[in-house]
C-alpha cells in the first residue's frame, strides 16, 4: 500500500510540475498580414522553433493572395484585422482609417532595440501628428553595405555572354542583337524551344515592365516618375511618353513580332516567369534583382551555366547611367500594430526582440558552429558544407526558416560595430570568395569581383526615391494614378504585341490617353520632394 501511494502521489507531483511548465511556456499567438506571396509557414523552422522557444510567441500568418489594392480594401471595409500588418504603399489607408496604434510611446517604454536601432530615421517616420505608426521592413543603423548584385539590370544568360566572347553591354540594340544572334544558333535549350526576352507584366508587378525607360535615361527606381536635377532643384518630370519609352516598346515590338520576346509574356503570373527563368532556356530579362533572385538561386543549384548575368543597359552609350540605389529606408511604410491587437505591449515587444542584432544574426546568418563560423578577427563565413546548404532555396525557405522573420518584419541591413554584414552575401570579404564558381566565371571574364563593378557608384540624393512618396487616397492625383494605370496596363501588352505596321498609329494613340492622367501626381510628387529636400 505504501509503495502505490508513493507511485500515486509521484503521479501527482509529476502531472502538477508538467502543468505548471506548461503554464509557464504558454504560447502567445498574434495574427498577422503580411503583403507578399510567400507560402504558408511549414509549422516548423531552425529559425522559427529557437524564436518560438525563446519569446513564447507563435505567428498565425495570412500572406497575399490575388491584388494587394483589393485586399487592403476589403480589410478596411469589413473592419477585419489582424495583430499586425504590413500592406506596402497602401499602409497609410490603414493609418487615414483609424486602424493602426502608435508606436510612440510603446518604442520609448518597452522597445529599447527599436529605439536604438531606428534612432537615426525616426524622424522621418513622424507623420503630420508627430506620431509613428508603422516600422520600415530595413533599418540601416550603422555603416552601409555593398553586394553582389545590382539593385536592377537587364540580365542575360551566362551562355550568350560566354559565346559572344564576354561582351561589355551597354545600348539597348547591343543587348537584343547578342540575344537574337544567339537565339539563331540556339533555337532550343535543353530540349526545348529557346526563349529570346520575357518580361513581367503580372499584376502590381507590371512596373518590371511599365518602369524601364526610366533607366534607359541612366536612372535608379525612382517609380512612375523622376525628379530630374534642373538648376539646382530637382524637378519631377514624367517618362512614360519620352522618346525613351518609344523607343523601348518599338524594340520590344520588333523583337516580339521576330519570335524573340516570349508570346507569353503578357499573361505569365509570377510564379510562371520564376519557373521560366529557372528553366536555364531564357536569354534575356529586365528586372530588379529581388524579383529574379528565386530563380538565379534556382539555376546556380541545378543549372548554373545557364544563370544571368545583370549588365546597365541604356538608351544609347550618350548616357551616362546611375542606376544604383541611394542606401535608404522606406519610410513611408513597414510593419504597424492594428486597433484589433489586444496585447501591444506584448507585440512591440516581440518585435523589439526581432530586430536586436543578436536574433538579426541568427534570422540571416543561422547558429553559430552550425550555419556560420567566425574567425579569430570576429568575421562571420561559412564553410564549403555550409555554403552549399544555403544555395538551395528550397532549404532555405522550409528547412531554415529565415525568410519567414525577414521578408516582412523589421530587420537590420549594412555592416554593424564588428565589421560584419548582417546580410551573408554583402559580407565585404567575402562578396567574390563566397560567389560560386560559376559567378566568379563571369567575374574573372570581366576583371571584376562583384557585378555591382559593372555600374557607376550612386549620386546622392537625399529625398530618394520618389516611389515611396504616397499619393493621399480618394484625391485628384490618386484617381489620375489609378486611370494612368489602366492605360498603361491596356497599352503596353497592345504596343509590343501589335504588328510592327500598327505600332505607330497604337503609341499615338497611347500617348493622346495618359498625357493628360500625370498632372495632378506631379504636383503631390513635387510638394513633397521639396519638403524632403528642406527637412530631411
Amino acid at each position: 500500500m505504501k509503495r502505490k501511494g508513493l507511485l500515486l502521489l509521484l503521479l501527482i507531483l509529476t502531472v502538477t510540475a508538467t502543468s505548471a511548465l506548461v503554464s509557464a511556456q504558454k504560447t502567445q499567438t498574434f495574427t498577422v498580414f503580411l503583403s507578399e506571396p510567400l507560402p504558408d509557414y511549414p509549422g516548423s523552422t531552425i529559425v522559427g522553433d529557437i524564436i518560438e522557444k525563446e519569446t513564447g510567441v507563435k505567428l498565425q500568418r495570412e500572406y497575399l493572395v490575388g491584388d494587394l489594392e483589393t485586399k487592403v480594401g476589403l480589410m478596411i471595409a469589413s473592419g477585419e484585422l489582424p495583430d499586425m500588418l504590413t500592406a506596402a504603399h497602401f499602409t497609410s489607408l490603414f493609418k487615414d482609417a483609424g486602424m493602426l496604434i502608435p508606436l510612440n510611446d510603446l518604442v520609448e517604454k518597452h522597445a529599447p532595440n527599436i529605439k536604438r536601432l531606428y534612432a537615426k530615421h525616426w524622424e522621418q517616420l513622424k507623420q503630420e501628428d508627430g506620431n509613428v505608426y508603422w516600422l520600415p521592413i530595413q533599418a540601416i543603423p550603422y555603416g552601409t553595405d555593398n553586394s553582389r548584385y545590382p539593385e536592377l539590370g537587364f540580365f542575360i544568360n551566362k551562355k550568350v555572354l560566354k559565346e559572344a566572347g564576354w561582351p561589355v553591354i551597354k545600348s539597348l540594340d547591343q543587348y537584343f542583337e547578342l540575344i537574337e544572334n544567339y537565339v539563331k544558333k540556339h533555337p532550343r535549350i535543353n530540349g526545348e524551344r529557346t526563349i529570346g526576352y520575357v518580361t513581367l507584366f503580372d499584376s502590381w508587378r507590371s512596373f518590371a515592365t511599365t518602369n524601364v525607360p526610366q533607366h534607359l535615361l541612366g536612372y535608379p527606381n525612382e517609380g512612375e516618375f523622376v525628379p530630374v536635377l534642373e538648376k539646382g532643384k530637382f524637378v519631377v518630370r514624367q517618362y512614360h511618353t519620352s522618346n525613351a519609352a518609344k523607343v523601348y516598346y518599338q524594340k520590344l515590338n520588333e523583337m516580339y513580332n521576330k519570335g524573340i520576346v516570349d508570346k507569353e509574356t503578357f499573361v505569365l503570373n509570377y510564379d510562371q516567369y520564376i519557373e521560366k527563368l529557372s528553366s536555364g532556356r531564357v536569354l534575356g530579362t529586365f528586372n530588379q534583382y529581388w524579383q529574379v533572385q528565386e530563380a538565379q538561386q534556382i539555376l546556380l543549384r541545378d543549372d548554373p551555366e545557364n544563370i544571368f548575368i545583370p549588365f546597365p543597359v541604356v538608351l544609347d552609350e550618350s548616357i551616362e547611367e546611375y542606376q544604383r540605389d541611394v542606401p535608404y529606408i522606406q519610410a513611408t511604410q513597414g510593419l504597424s500594430i492594428t486597433t484589433a491587437c489586444k496585447d501591444p505591449v506584448g507585440a512591440i515587444k516581440f518585435l523589439d526582440y526581432l530586430i536586436r542584432e543578436e536574433t538579426q544574426h541568427l534570422v540571416q546568418w543561422g547558429v553559430k558552429g552550425q550555419h556560420y563560423e567566425v574567425d579569430n578577427k570576429g568575421h562571420f563565413y561559412r564553410t564549403e558544407a555550409q555554403l552549399k546548404l544555403f544555395r538551395d532555396p528550397d532549404w532555405v525557405r522550409d528547412v531554415f526558416g529565415g525568410p519567414y522573420f525577414y521578408n516582412s518584419f523589421p530587420n537590420l541591413r549594412g555592416i554593424d560595430q564588428n565589421g560584419n554584414s548582417f546580410m551573408p552575401d554583402r559580407q565585404p570579404h567575402l562578396i567574390y570568395a563566397d560567389s560560386h564558381e560559376s559567378e566568379k566565371e563571369v567575374m574573372d571574364a570581366y576583371g571584376v569581383k562583384a557585378f555591382t563593378e559593372f555600374y557607376n557608384a550612386p549620386r546622392p540624393r537625399k529625398y530618394y526615391p520618389l516611389w515611396t512618396i504616397t499619393v493621399p487616397a480618394g484625391s485628384p492625383a490618386h484617381i489620375e494614378q489609378t486611370r494612368m494605370k489602366d492605360i498603361l496596363n491596356a497599352y503596353v501588352p497592345r504596343m509590343v504585341m501589335s504588328k510592327t505596321k500598327d505600332f505607330e498609329k497604337v503609341w499615338n494613340n497611347y500617348v493622346k490617353e495618359i498625357s493628360g492622367l500625370m498632372q495632378e501626381q506631379i504636383k503631390v510628387y513635387q510638394e513633397q520632394i521639396d519638403w524632403r529636400m528642406e527637412n530631411w
